[in-house]
């Protein structure tokens, strides 16, 4: 797909199962990237690599996009950074994490260990895994609705939490989308567990988010796509239809393992993804959460406070097999 669009995408390998992670350069005035892959040597030597292709060097960059704050996203912020100058624009909800640093790892952490412990579960989560306190300076925190200038065009900020608490999507007007991991062609994003932006407030409900973040794009007329990961697409709309299935499958199967007596999210984990282990074992963890929040707001479950460890069980009238 090489139209003339002023849209470059530089591919950069990672460790995981998405296996590449994309980083966009947007020619025009200001010369933009968005996202910047690992923090890692290989990483940054591929970032550096794929902008040279194009007669870009960092130091030429002059705005640098972060879709949202996950580590395979946001590694090259810092030394692009450091040889440009450039401004960084980022969501509003990342202030925290941005400035403040360890005591939001700090408070990550601890939303994790009770989170495990609420779900029945020993598995331990460490924060800086995926997020890390970078030296960032002259950061642009925007807000949904609000006008992003780059590559010689205006965009529209959206802000669609549920993947993350930080994600943004850019829209300009002829329908072109950057939309970091908010629509993925090849995989189902995780609508990952987060504490709060505002320490004060009850844990955010993810799946309930994505969905709520996924029919507001569903509505846009989008030209084409350009994912965090995976190739630029077309017809997000059939996208967003198929994760909305497959919510309801993974629903299914949920009940499923709760007709067959699983509890706790951590038993539920268990049935449904038997092979994870280590800190994986929080992404099997959060993805039976947000369904369960998602089944909570329809009425087909309840849950209660078993000592420490939360128990789920089904609402009679949806079961249909077993009576009060």
């Amino acid at each position: 797909m090489h139209m003339q669009t002023g849209i470059e995408r530089v591919r950069l390998e990672t460790p995981y199962p998405e296996d590449h992670v994309n980083a966009y350069l947007l020619f025009g005035d200001p010369l933009t990237l968005v996202d910047t892959g690992l923090p890692f040597p290989k990483s940054l030597a591929q970032l550096e690599a794929g902008l040279a292709r194009h007669g870009v060097r960092f130091a030429d960059i002059e705005q640098i996009v972060v879709t949202h704050m996950h580590l395979d996203h946001i590694g090259g912020v810092a030394p692009v950074q450091k040889a440009s100058g450039a401004r960084i624009v980022v969501s509003e909800a990342a202030r925290r994490i941005v400035e403040l640093g360890e005591e939001e790892h700090r408070r990550f952490d601890a939303f994790y260990a009770a989170f495990a412990r609420e779900a029945g579960s020993d598995v331990r989560w460490e924060s800086r895994i995926w997020m890390q306190k970078y030296d960032w300076h002259d950061v642009v925190y925007v807000r949904d609705g609000e006008a992003v200038r780059a590559g010689g065009r205006d965009w529209r900020v959206m802000y669609v939490p549920g993947h993350s608490r930080t994600d943004i999507c850019l829209v300009d007007a002829e329908g072109f989308a950057i939309v970091g991991d908010h629509l993925l062609p090849t995989i189902s994003a995780n609508a990952f567990v987060e504490p709060p932006v505002d320490p004060s407030a009850p844990r955010p409900k993810p799946l309930l988010d994505y969905r709520a973040s996924m029919k507001r794009t569903r509505a846009l007329d989008l030209a084409v796509v350009y994912p965090g990961h995976g190739d630029p697409f077309t017809d997000h709309r059939a996208l967003i239809d198929r994760r909305f299935a497959e919510h309801e499958a993974r629903c299914a199967q949920i009940r499923r393992a709760m007709d067959r007596g699983a509890t706790t999210v951590a038993e539920i984990t268990r049935a449904l993804f038997p092979k994870l282990e280590g800190p994986m074992v929080m992404l099997g963890l959060s993805e039976v959460q947000g369904h369960l929040d998602l089944m909570e707001s329809r009425g087909e479950v309840s849950s209660a406070m078993d000592g420490e460890v939360r128990r789920w069980r089904l609402v009679a009238e949806v079961s249909n097999n077993c009576p009060q």
